[in-house]
């Protein structure tokens, strides 16, 4: 009988051995992107054609390679970042397993161009089917120019597998944010189909995510944590209706990870928070020992077993918990006495705070329960003159109006535990502000040290000009020369660090001088501008300084633009 089991021919132990490092085109982009940060490049330019299937060209100035090197450098298991065993579990590379550009050459047409610093000339390899068919001495920058052109392009079995363009660079895409999220001490241009895609220069973490996300994700807090070898840092996302799905990303000592533990720790983190945990967003590094760490389990480094992994799951998710609690400024020792969240429960449907919950999770329960509640269905009593009058009898005589903030967006206090009042911030403080300003005179002026200085354009100027008057009576005390005003000072309810704002949107508005409509329509780009912007966390004494004030005012119940100011939830909506 014939025997069945053989040695597999060395080119297929070859392509199954690529197959494993090289998916896809994104694959090869990480690839050369980790080879080129561990040359320690500054510099990285990436030009993608057709979603990497016909060309993926990475350029950098990194060290380079000498000609020995280069032509090493394509056979597989050779590579500079470990030299014996002991070197594996002490991994600080982004590579080590001298298995990329052999796997590379393997399924396409590979050129590589390089250069170090000692060498007088360069090489320009030509590479097929992991052999070189061409070399050629080339002058050329320290640096090295890596082209891959046609992927799969003998191996069409292979190619058929690649998904659509689309799918395949939102996957390119993707290698490419783990990689400019973790080294921001570089400069990347990224070319696709010879438009530029990013330009990416160094830069924070959380500048970085916007850059990358487009400014999506404004929802994100700071997380820091550590602990005796372990150091946690990054951002969280905090609840937010207006996110479909979050952004997931976690990195163990700047390499980007699937940890299952971790991100489940993560994940359930937000428990009692969020119904929907897809939302969750979370660009977390974790940077311990190198020697915790082991990375030799996945050929594409993806997956990672760390030592203490369960201590370091429970740190991240602790911590998590601590910030969704203060971002909702809920603590144990003021709840007992809480009066405003024991009126609420007058209010409430057994479904809202079910005793499974706790005292931090109803208050989160109840605010999830207004971001479904529309402004139309409030009830309207801002034209009701007696239920006004009580309401502002009410204010003004109690000497301790207990407040909570929903949403950041709204200050809630309760009635007689008969009507919930909800009072929107901005427009509250902007009628404050209206009034304040609007009625009266000689107003109280904080100085300066030294001026603040605003440029101004031609028409800006003559517009300044033109209601300077106005401005000193208001307290703005301002000194105007040649193509710049000067500011000495403000009225003292204005926070000196809204001024520039104040200014740059009077000047936007063209002042004719002595129209009738000069003061009214500066004190409303005053008031508007200086006036508590949405999402501004609130704290007690701030929260009851505006409902005493606006509750004083001539009309509380609308601006000055006709919008109402505060609603009014009855028990009858519950």
């Amino acid at each position: 009988m014939k025997n069945i089991i053989q040695f597999l021919p060395e080119k297929v132990i070859q392509q199954i051995a690529a197959g494993e490092v090289i998916h896809r085109p994104s694959s090869i982009l990480r690839e050369l992107l980790e080879n080129a940060i561990d040359a320690n490049a500054k510099m990285i330019d990436i030009f993608i054609n057709d979603s990497g299937t016909t060309l993926i060209q990475l350029i950098d100035d990194g060290i380079g390679m000498s000609i020995d090197d280069a032509k090493m450098s394509i056979q597989r298991y050779t590579t500079s970042k470990i030299q014996k065993y002991d070197d594996i579990f002490r991994i600080k590379t982004k590579g080590f397993r001298g298995e990329a550009l052999a796997s590379i050459a393997l399924i396409s047409q590979l050129e590589i161009q390089t250069k170090n610093e000692k060498d007088a000339v360069g090489i320009h390899l030509i590479v097929e089917e992991g052999k070189i068919k061409k070399q050629i001495p080339i002058n050329m920058l320290k640096g090295t120019r890596i082209s891959v052109k046609n992927i799969f392009f003998k191996l069409p079995a292979r190619r058929k597998f690649l998904k659509s363009y689309r799918i395949e660079f939102k996957h390119i895409i993707y290698e490419f944010y783990k990689i400019v999220l973790a080294h921001r001490n570089i400069t990347y241009r990224f070319y696709h189909n010879d438009k530029i895609i990013f330009h990416l220069k160094k830069t924070s973490l959380i500048e970085r995510i916007k850059e990358i996300f487009r400014n999506k994700r404004k929802n994100l807090v700071p997380i820091f944590v550590s602990k005796n070898r372990i150091l946690v840092e990054g951002f969280v996302s905090v609840p937010d209706i207006s996110i479909k799905k979050g952004d997931q990303f976690l990195l163990i000592n700047q390499r980007c990870v699937t940890h299952l533990l971790i991100h489940k720790k993560i994940i359930h983190a937000y428990d009692g928070f969020l119904r929907d945990l897809k939302t969750v967003s979370y660009f977390i590094f974790i940077f311990v020992d190198s020697n915790l760490v082991n990375w030799n389990l996945h050929p594409a480094k993806k997956e990672v077993k760390l030592e203490e992994e369960e201590t370091i799951g429970e740190m991240i998710q602790q911590e998590i918990k601590n910030i969704l609690f203060y971002q909702y400024k809920v603590k144990n020792n003021e709840l007992k006495n809480y009066d405003i969240f024991l009126s609420c429960q007058s209010f409430k449907k057994d479904y809202l705070f079910c005793d499974k919950f706790s005292d931090q999770e109803k208050i989160i329960q109840l605010e999830n329960w207004f971001h479904k509640i529309n402004e139309s269905n409030f009830d309207t009593f801002n034209n009701d003159f007696q239920f006004i009058k009580e309401l502002s009898h009410y204010v003004s005589h109690k000497e301790k109006i207990k407040t909570i903030q929903m949403n950041r967006k709204y200050i809630i206090f309760v009635l007689n535990n008969e009507y919930m009042i909800l009072v929107d911030q901005h427009k509250a403080h902007q009628n404050i502000l209206f009034e304040f300003f609007f009625l009266k005179k000689n107003l109280i002026s904080q100085q300066f040290i030294f001026p603040i200085k605003v440029k101004l354009l031609k028409k800006e100027f003559i517009s300044l000009n033109n209601i300077k008057n106005d401005l000193i009576n208001f307290g703005f005390h301002l000194y105007i020369c040649k193509k710049s005003a000067y500011l000495y000072s403000v009225p003292e309810n204005i926070q000196q660090n809204m001024l520039v704002e104040i200014i740059q949107n009077i000047i936007t508005y063209n002042f004719i001088q002595g129209k009738k409509n000069n003061k009214e329509r500066l004190i409303q780009i005053i008031s508007k501008s200086a006036s508590i912007k949405y999402g501004t966390k609130l704290y007690p004494e701030k929260m009851e300084y505006i409902i005493k004030n606006l509750f004083s005012c001539h009309n509380p119940n609308y601006t000055y633009s006709g919008d109402p100011i505060f609603f009014v939830l009855s028990k009858n909506l519950f």
